[in-house]
């Protein structure tokens, strides 16, 4: 049995679902926000061969799953509770069991919990790379106004700005952003700031012991606003191809959307590594087969 952790109206869950059910193999979706109303779980900790999920009518023994793609948490839902102490301690108690699950399946994660939670702290994943000896962009993250104003300063005026938990676009800060009343919303919460990188964006997709590269070209700052943005595959430099394993290594990734910027003097500067990327795309663009290399390493 191969569980896919997301929702079914998700189109990656079901291509990868599909693949796996082609080759004969069982797989099943698993949407957290049905727990516990709907799907049961029940977790012996001194004999986990006896715990089992029972969802959407099947019962599945927790020792029967091979693997896990970890496509997305839906998070948790709770009832209608008229009293908000009984809800936060109902939500308390689900999440709880679901972290007994999650901590308790002894197989192969795609991706690991701990490298899915390594990527809500994306300064320090950068850190962590930095370390590794990947070229990383100047990168400041902070409420306050004065520093903010002083590490534009330093970079000539070449910043950008986006959330440091990700789901937002990319900007360029510009003057009107140094205003005191633009800088005081940072009262509200912290942002990402870092070095404007020149160049083109090329997007590598690691499964496993593979690369699928190609460049993002387009005159938008963030491609994802470009509906017209071309993707062209490439090879990379044998340098920078091990730079990737290294990244998925340093970040204990066996799967992963990376994210490089290509510098008009050849450097590559890496953004970040994301353990559960979207790819359907990228992969009917580029005809590469990422769906089914993917498929293959659940089930290998």
């Amino acid at each position: 049995m191969i569980l896919i952790l997301g929702s079914p109206d998700d189109p990656h869950v079901n291509l990868i679902q599909d693949k796996i059910r082609k080759q004969a193999e069982p797989a099943i979706c698993f949407d957290t926000r049905q727990f516990p109303t709907e799907t049961k779980l029940s977790f012996f900790p001194k004999d986990t061969g006896m715990s089992k999920l029972h969802i959407s009518g099947e019962k599945i023994e927790l020792s029967a799953i091979r693997s896990v793609y970890w496509r997305t948490f839906m998070g948790i839902m709770t009832q209608d509770y008229p009293d908000a102490y009984l809800k936060k301690i109902a939500t308390r108690e689900i999440d709880s069991a679901l972290g007994n699950l999650v901590r308790a399946l002894d197989c192969l994660w795609v991706n690991s919990y701990a490298a899915i939670e390594l990527h809500r702290y994306k300064g320090y994943q950068l850190r962590l790379l930095h370390g590794a000896g990947l070229r990383v962009p100047d990168t400041l993250i902070s409420n306050d106004g004065d520093e903010v104003r002083g590490f534009y300063e330093q970079h000539h005026g070449q910043v950008i700005y986006k959330p440091g938990r990700g789901g937002a676009h990319t900007s360029k800060v510009t003057e009107k952003d140094l205003t005191e009343a633009r800088l005081g919303e940072l009262s509200e919460a912290p942002v990402q700031f870092q070095e404007f990188i020149p160049g083109d964006d090329i997007r590598v997709y690691l499964v496993g012991d593979e690369l699928f590269a190609a460049e993002i070209l387009t005159d938008v700052l963030d491609f994802r606003r470009d509906r017209n943005a071309k993707i062209n595959p490439i090879d990379l430099p044998s340098a920078i191809a091990k730079d990737c394993f290294t990244l998925a290594k340093t970040l204990g990734l066996i799967f992963s959307g990376i994210d490089i910027r290509r510098t008009p003097a050849g450097e590559y500067v890496f953004l970040e590594g994301n353990p559960s990327p979207m790819f359907s795309y990228f992969e009917k663009v580029t005809g590469y087969p990422i769906s089914d290399r993917l498929a293959d390493l659940l089930l290998s």
